[in-house]
């Protein structure tokens, strides 16, 4: 629980004038003077009063206890975002100095759902939520969340906007946006005569003329269940709902399965394609160690999303990168964009005036918004704001959002929430290990189809 000040507003001090004081008067203290003195005191007096009033800038008042005011925040981070309350408590105690935010962080792939859904049943609903625009798809129709204003739209840019938009309804502020893909070593590619693959079988190809040479073709980690659940999204968006938005919405009616799927088994044996073009023990190994040796060069290519960037970017700030779609099967696929930090606010909360006036703080702070680009390596979602300093991989990004080769991965959030993607992804590394089949794993999603909608 971290420090804080509760500020008390004080009235402007004035001077006390003693009406018994001759000194205050230029005549003499006869009984007629002295009524004479007291009158022009209180006349003063009123005029100073009014006159600090006047020039005073009001200051909202909100309702709350002698202490000040608490509002709990849940907050799911992604691994490169802890850090960013204490810049915004920084950013916030200097406006709302008798306001505290209470923190409860949270990992956002293992903890996040299950404390919101935990929360929601218990009517414990914390007064602000930071998850991602996906939450916003999941949580919207429960009525736990609020409506925003609509004068925070116009500052958001439009595929973000609609990525928290539920029946024309805005219910999420979001502040930035990751971008997934192939991030690839410049270097390796060149040495090697590579070009950027659009096809299986153009990755097919480099991986083969990798191995060859000694050079491992993916870095990779499954230690964790979100990173598979990551990356068999990735698949899925481009294999399937690039071209077939609504194939969640016939699985749930049991018009399509897993099971007879063509696609989704060659969704999931990408996985096992990385797997094997990768490390040998990249089944035991995390992120950490994952990041740590690509940025040494010990990989030439990395399926996963810019917060690798901000560990790139500290250790080896001379490599160079790019970034290219993890290709499909037809050679269209697109580079994923996830609107990433989104700020939510309860429909229960007694504090939503002040929350509104947060959320527009937070959105106009140019020199926050820049703070936290710049630390989690990630896109502005509002309009006019850019990092302080340039990705890496930026040139590229930029290129592919230019030939309109750029797909929000809300999509397919929306079609399949987090929890069944997790739960799967767990399935997934059972057969990546070799304790279960691939059509076991097929099957279980099939009897799990119900829990793939919020």
């Amino acid at each position: 629980m971290r420090e804080y000040h509760v500020y008390k507003k004080t009235a402007r001090s004035i001077p006390f004038m003693r009406a018994n004081s001759p000194a205050n008067c230029d005549v003499q203290p006869t009984e007629s003077n002295f009524k004479t003195c007291q009158k022009i005191i209180l006349m003063c007096i009123a005029v100073l009063l009014f006159l600090t009033g006047c020039g005073q800038k009001e200051v909202p008042v909100y309702q709350q206890d002698e202490d000040g005011i608490l509002l709990t925040v849940l907050a799911g981070q992604s691994t490169s975002d802890a850090g960013i309350e204490d810049m915004i408590d920084e950013v916030l105690a200097e406006e709302y100095p008798n306001v505290k935010l209470q923190w409860e962080c949270v990992d956002w792939g293992e903890k996040f759902n299950s404390q919101m859904q935990g929360r929601f049943a218990a009517g414990d609903i914390p007064d602000i939520m930071i998850g991602k625009a996906q939450d916003v798809q999941a949580y919207a129709h429960t009525g736990n969340l609020s409506v925003l204003p609509k004068d925070y739209t116009d500052r958001i840019r439009a595929e973000a906007l609609k990525a928290v938009t539920v029946d024309g309804t805005v219910y999420g502020m979001p502040y930035n946006a990751w971008y997934q893909g192939v991030i690839y070593n410049k270097e390796i590619f060149r040495k090697y005569n590579l070009k950027v693959p659009e096809t299986q079988k153009e990755l097919n190809d480099i991986i083969k003329v990798l191995k060859e040479n000694g050079v491992t073709p993916f870095a990779s980690h499954f230690r964790e269940s979100w990173k598979v659940g990551n990356m068999t999204m990735q698949f899925f968006m481009n294999e399937i709902f690039s071209s077939t938005p609504e194939w969640g919405d016939r699985f749930r009616q049991g018009g399509v399965n897993f099971a007879d799927s063509p696609v989704i088994r060659r969704c999931l044996s990408y996985n096992k394609m990385i797997l094997d073009a990768s490390w040998q023990d990249a089944l035991l190994i995390d992120q950490f160690e994952s990041d740590s040796r690509f940025t040494q060069g010990q990989a030439a290519m990395y399926l996963t999303g810019s917060w690798s960037m901000q560990f790139t970017s500290q250790y080896n700030e001379n490599m160079e990168l790019g970034i290219f779609p993890f290709p499909n099967e037809n050679g269209n696929a697109r580079l994923i964009r996830e609107t990433n930090m989104t700020f939510m606010k309860s429909s229960k909360t007694k504090h939503s005036e002040l929350i509104n006036d947060i959320f527009s703080t937070l959105l106009t702070s140019e020199k926050l918004e820049r703070e936290i680009l710049d630390f989690t390596q990630t896109a502005s979602v509002v309009k006019g704001v850019e990092p302080a300093s340039r990705s890496r991989i930026q040139d590229d990004i930029d290129r592919y959002e230019k030939d309109g080769k750029v797909v929000e991965v809300s999509l397919g959030n929306s079609q399949f929430v987090w929890s069944f993607q997790n739960d799967l992804a767990a399935q997934q590394l059972l057969w990546l290990q070799g304790e279960k089949t691939l059509d076991e794993i097929l099957a279980y999603a099939d009897r799990e189809r119900e829990e793939s909608a919020y």
